[in-house]
């Protein structure tokens, strides 16, 4: 038996609140294993009940660091739905493109554990050159890398121009020329490593593209479908259903390419759709007293909101259901059967980066 903190790696914000696995082996096999989320939960939820409702999307924009948008998207999304704003064409159809760069990003920063463990230097790089360049698109368009900070109740705090566009155009035909697919068809993972059935999706709540690498289709983003999504044509991409590590490395590759396809499509609609990208609104804003649920397909799964308000100028209640907290829980099972040299591989293909582990 012995516990390992898993260090989220060097690039990765919230080391410091490491996960600490507990481990009984057989020999090099894993036969048992306890999770243990360490200072991962902040105290969130209480932080948010003594903002107002615009510090509250300043606060959600920093729970997922490697996607920060959709974190402040899902808590704009469920004010609005409490308030009944409807925000401008424009801006639903930015926030489109922009979670889906959002998304690249984050399966960018998972899948460059398969540049590490190939030793494949030009991969690597690419991958980080790929996330530096999205980082900075972020950049140009926010003033911020890492929390863009964009979204507003009623809609966006900017609007891309012509260059944007241009920029993010040539971001995705980088991107796309990276050979994500081959790089995790050269991982020498043993089939069957890290397996995920149906019972262990239901049970622990797992979705995403880790339960979809299981062949389980449920995507918010296609049914019931929010923001423009429904207006888009999906492309045809590859069914992944091995429910094993490998696998879901490859379906957050074909979740890239299907991504890179939606961000041209709302890049092109973006050119014939005018206007605003904003409501204006009176500088005190109050939900009505009321309870709303609202989630959205985030990079790593379904990330939902409930909003209880008392009328007043800042939530009674703002509860998170967050995809990571239920999808590390499946390492208990996940991690059963698994040699000591795979550790680090069934961990990363469940949504955690990680640096150097020691064996």
């Amino acid at each position: 038996m012995g516990t390992r903190v898993i260090d989220l790696g060097p690039q990765h914000p919230t080391r410091a609140g490491l996960v600490g696995l507990r481990l009984w082996w057989d020999g090099d096999i894993v036969h048992a294993a306890e999770i243990q989320p360490g200072y991962l939960h902040r105290a969130a939820e209480k932080l948010f009940e003594v903002r107002d409702y615009r510090q509250v999307l300043m606060l959600a924009d920093r729970h997922d660091w490697q996607a920060s948008f959709s974190g402040e998207l899902v808590a704009a999304m469920a004010c609005e739905q409490a308030m009944g704003l409807t925000p401008p064409p424009r801006a639903v159809w930015l926030r489109t493109l922009l979670a889906e760069v959002a998304r690249v990003g984050s399966h960018l920063a998972f899948l460059s554990w398969a540049g590490h463990s190939l030793r494949d230097a030009e991969l690597s790089a690419a991958i980080r050159r790929s996330r530096d360049d999205q980082r900075n698109l972020l950049l140009r368009l926010s003033g911020n890398r890492l929390h863009p900070m964009l979204s507003r109740l009623g809609g966006l705090a900017a609007d891309v121009d012509d260059e944007w566009l241009t920029e993010l155009d040539a971001w995705s035909g980088r991107v796309a020329g990276i050979d994500l697919a081959g790089a995790v068809a050269r991982l020498e993972l043993p089939d069957g490593l890290g397996n995920i059935d149906q019972n262990s999706i239901n049970s622990h709540g797992i979705s995403g593209p880790a339960a979809r690498a299981s062949g389980a289709r449920a995507d918010l983003r296609r049914a019931p479908g929010y923001l423009a999504y429904s207006e888009l044509e999906w492309p045809a991409t590859r069914t992944i259903d091995s429910g094993d590590a490998k696998g879901r490395f490859a379906q957050l590759a074909v979740e890239i390419s299907e991504s890179l396809a939606l961000i041209s499509q709302c890049a092109a609609r973006l050119a014939s759709v005018s206007g605003p990208v904003d409501v204006k609104l009176s500088k005190i804003i109050k939900l009505p007293d009321s309870e709303t649920w609202l989630s959205i397909e985030a990079p790593l799964g379904v990330a939902g909101i409930h909003v209880v308000s008392r009328g007043g100028t800042t939530p009674w209640r703002f509860a998170l259901r967050t995809p990571t907290f239920a999808t590390v829980n499946a390492l208990q099972s996940a991690l059963v059967g698994t040699p000591r040299e795979h550790l680090d591989a069934v961990i990363a293909s469940l949504g955690w980066t990680i640096g150097d582990l020691d064996k």
